[in-house]
């Protein structure tokens, strides 16, 4: 990691994140416009940090708008846009918003290459310009990437199933793959199996996947400039990268949904070393000092819709904890996004480190949140997503009113909406960012 002291591995978790927040608020690596511009970016991520660090009386809450593709419609540009080539007028306007609207924070802007998942024959996914209309979000398909009773190859060869199972079913133009030689225990000393490699189609396999990478390059090249361009300008990155619960991975994205709920009466141990195997190959993010150490993590299967309380206990919430106490080792700080409803399981939350997490709850009851968790970490949420899309300016202010009352007594609140404003309004959005602002000051 970039900057990390020579005593690193000396210092405690807490120490580390500290390190890690006094980069990120100085703003170190980045070359800002302006002092002016500099200025604001100290004072935003330090608005940040104090919710983070539980601050009893912080100068005032900040907002984290979550821009999506609220950003990009506002300027006409749809979303078969960020897939197919306008990836820099996309940038643009999402830069264009912030300079408008002024949150906190900055948003992140997603671009891909439809192109090159055209070319693979992406089939987790379908998408704007190809397989949905040009201006509807991007939309994920479940499918059983791994079969019922494939459960001893993943466990045994995980990587061996990736490369011969899973990738070719997820992108059926990489079939060749599976004749991808199996490197067993026969391939130690005897000599490499170079033959196999001659196979036209595993070839064919290999030059698809080089091209593709290229091709791929540049909307992420984009993106990561975007990000970098609005630190310039004085808008910080709250977040950074993506985590996801073991269980969650599985789930969404080996057996699905179906396949992964019927597991868990038919094979539950299954299920169980599936998740620990996943634990173990998931890396800690090595993010380097001066960016936030605060990392995103969408969770999906473990609302309280999904499982039982007892099934949550056993299946989802042990291997999710230990990922997220081994990012708090290394001084980072997850941030699950739990989508739905997680009433329930706040009270596990509490066996966390303190100001160690950071969460933000779509559906959640905000006034038990802040109930249970007001002492062990900050909160951010819950803007009634449709009264965004759908509400008045006056509607957003009094949720808007109501969230800072109860959820910003004592700090460590983050104003946000529920999810991403994709379909707000110019009136709504407006006044959830500058209402929040002039509402939450402290001071």
């Amino acid at each position: 990691m970039s900057g990390k002291p020579d005593n690193w591995k000396k210092l405690t978790p807490e120490e580390k994140r500290s390190v890690r927040l006094d980069a990120w608020a100085r703003g170190d690596g980045i070359k800002f416009d302006s002092p002016e511009a500099e200025a604001k970016y100290k004072e935003r991520a330090n608005l940040f940090r104090d919710a983070l660090e539980l601050k009893k009386n912080p100068v005032r809450i900040p907002v984290n708008a979550l821009a999506g593709a609220f950003a990009l419609r506002r300027k006409g540009i749809n979303q078969k846009a960020t897939m197919y080539e306008r990836w820099q007028e996309a940038a643009e306007a999402m830069i264009q918003f912030h300079r408008d609207f002024e949150p906190d924070c900055s948003s992140f802007i997603f671009l891909n290459c439809g192109p090159a998942m055209e070319m693979l024959q992406q089939t987790n996914m379908k998408w704007a310009g190809f397989s949905l209309p040009d201006d509807v979000q991007y939309q994920f398909v479940e499918q059983e990437y791994m079969k019922s009773d494939e459960y001893p190859h993943f466990l045994e060869d995980p990587t061996d199933f990736m490369i011969r199972c899973y990738i070719p079913r997820l992108h059926t133009s990489l079939k060749g793959l599976e004749k991808f030689p199996r490197l067993a225990a026969d391939s130690i000393g005897l000599g490499f199996p170079y033959g196999s490699f001659l196979d036209g189609e595993l070839q064919e396999s290999f030059e698809l996947m080089k091209k593709t990478a290229e091709m791929s390059m540049e909307p992420a090249r984009i993106a990561l400039e975007t990000g970098e361009r609005l630190a310039q300008i004085g808008f910080p990155a709250f977040t950074r990268g993506f985590g996801a619960a073991p269980f969650d991975v599985l789930g969404d994205s080996l057996r699905g949904t179906s396949g992964t709920m019927v597991d868990l009466y038919r094979q539950p141990d299954n299920v169980i070393k599936a998740c620990e195997k996943i634990l173990r190959m998931m890396p800690v993010p090595d993010a380097p000092l001066g960016v936030t150490p605060v990392v995103m993590m969408p969770l999906h299967k473990g609302s309280d819709g999904f499982m039982s309380q007892k099934q949550y206990e056993q299946f989802y919430w042990p291997t999710f904890k230990a990922f997220m106490l081994r990012m708090i080792d290394e001084g980072l700080i997850p941030s699950p996004f739990a989508e739905g409803v997680f009433d329930s399981r706040l009270e596990y939350i509490r066996e966390l480190p303190k100001a160690a997490t950071s969460w933000l709850f779509d559906r959640t009851d905000m006034k038990k949140a802040k109930d249970i968790l007001g002492d062990v970490c900050s909160i951010q949420g819950n803007v009634p997503i449709t009264q965004i899309a759908t509400g008045t300016g006056e509607q957003v202010k009094e949720s808007v009113k109501q969230l800072i009352d109860y959820c910003g007594k004592g700090g460590g609140y983050i104003l946000a909406p529920g999810t991403q404003v994709d379909d707000g309004q110019e009136e709504t959005v407006g006044a959830m960012i500058e209402f929040a602002k002039e509402y939450g000051m402290y001071n």
